[in-house]
């Protein structure tokens, strides 16, 4: 089984409501998604999200790099040596994660095709679902309490709130969210799960000074806002000041984008920094890398909880598929799939309150790609 072409795709889907967080705002999902298909009529699907600002790639980046250096290293080679093939796409050129992680995806799909088994079950799982949280967009502290009574009658229990703007008004925001959730008409079948059993996750996305970290920090514990942990409260090189925070606080803290690479892991490991880390497979660059760093957080006793870009139902289901093959997954951010106006894919992973269902077909389960697919280009052996 031998790849025979590359295609290289764009794919667009409207959100149900803009996604803002500190440092950006979104109306769509905008992914470049790959297909590697075979002599033998087998596609293996995977995709990118370009996000400037946090991975440094960009659209054009992601087409260049796949087309220019991964795509042509890849072409003619047997399926059947898997591992070679990771290798491959890994060192084709530095940097790149993104356009990367694409082929990453698509590779294991292809492989976990052939092997005739749905990729979690390639990865060691033996579920196939996953519950993740739902993101509240930093607004006016009125529209985000809105915002979490909304999504917790749709069925959340874990509402990740969007901060990082200004500490006097992320704290009031905070605030106004969990005294929305917590004060919801107990009469609204829906709102007997409320309270105690919603669990909040603040994400600064970088926006805070340490001082001020702490400080809003020890607010929220002293007002008993029962935040569950904080994530990425300074920017994402400021290593020093994530661990000045995470010793200074009773809230865990989780690191995100100061966590990349495997070399960025086993650092925040040997310095304690943190106390988990959140896996993208966009910032690592697949799941082999995945892989790596969940190992290593395990092994220095840190917490793993697994997260996306703004991205299509492909590449959360990649990382979803990742999640459900893990036993001790700590909290899953997934929700994309469940901010899109509608699934183009045939196939595939499914949502339902929630819960991601994955498909028990071969691979991801995708069929197809629908209508809003896009093609760019296609490289033939």
């Amino acid at each position: 089984m031998k790849i025979k072409s590359i295609t290289v795709g764009k794919l667009t889907i409207p959100l149900t409501r803009p996604f803002i967080t500190a440092i950006r705002r979104t109306d769509n999902v905008e992914d470049i998604v790959v297909q590697i298909k075979t002599n033998c009529g087998h596609i293996g699907y995977g995709s990118a999200a370009a996000t400037p600002l946090i991975t440094g790639d960009s659209i054009d980046s992601i087409i260049g790099a796949i087309k220019n250096n991964i795509a042509p290293k890849l072409i003619g080679k047997d399926i059947t040596g898997f591992n070679q093939l990771i290798e491959i796409n890994q060192h084709a050129l530095q940097k790149n994660t993104s356009a990367k992680a694409a082929i990453d995806i698509a590779l294991h799909d292809l492989f976990s095709k052939k092997c005739s088994i749905p990729l979690y079950q390639f990865l060691g799982g033996n579920k196939n679902q996953v519950k993740s949280c739902i993101t509240i967009s930093v607004k006016d502290k009125d529209e985000m309490a809105k915002d979490a009574v909304e999504l917790v009658l749709q069925g959340f229990t874990t509402l990740k709130i969007k901060v990082g703007l200004d500490l006097i008004d992320d704290l009031e925001r905070v605030k106004a969210v969990y005294n929305a959730v917590h004060g919801m008409d107990p009469s609204r079948p829906q709102a007997r799960v409320r309270g105690n059993d919603i669990r909040l996750v603040v994400d600064a996305n970088q926006g805070w000074d340490a001082k001020g970290a702490i400080q809003i920090i020890r607010q929220m514990e002293t007002q008993k806002l029962r935040i569950t942990f904080v994530e990425q409260p300074v920017t994402a090189s400021d290593i020093t000041n994530l661990k000045f925070i995470h010793d200074n606080v009773a809230t865990p803290i989780f690191a995100d984008e100061s966590c990349f690479s495997v070399s960025d892991a086993l650092n925040i490991a040997k310095l304690n920094a943190v106390s988990g880390v959140n896996i993208k497979l966009m910032k690592c660059a697949g799941i082999q890398n995945a892989q790596a760093i969940y190992n290593i957080a395990k092994t220095a006793n840190m917490q793993v909880m697994v997260g996306c870009m703004l991205e299509s139902p492909i590449g959360v289901a990649a990382m979803a598929s990742f999640a459900a093959s893990k036993p001790d997954i700590y909290f899953a951010d997934l929700d994309p799939i469940a901010l899109i106006k509608h699934n183009p894919l045939i196939g595939g992973a499914t949502f339902t309150k929630d819960t991601i269902v994955l498909s028990d077909k071969p691979g991801l389960g995708i069929e197809g790609l629908g209508n809003s697919f896009e093609l760019i280009y296609e490289i033939n052996q």
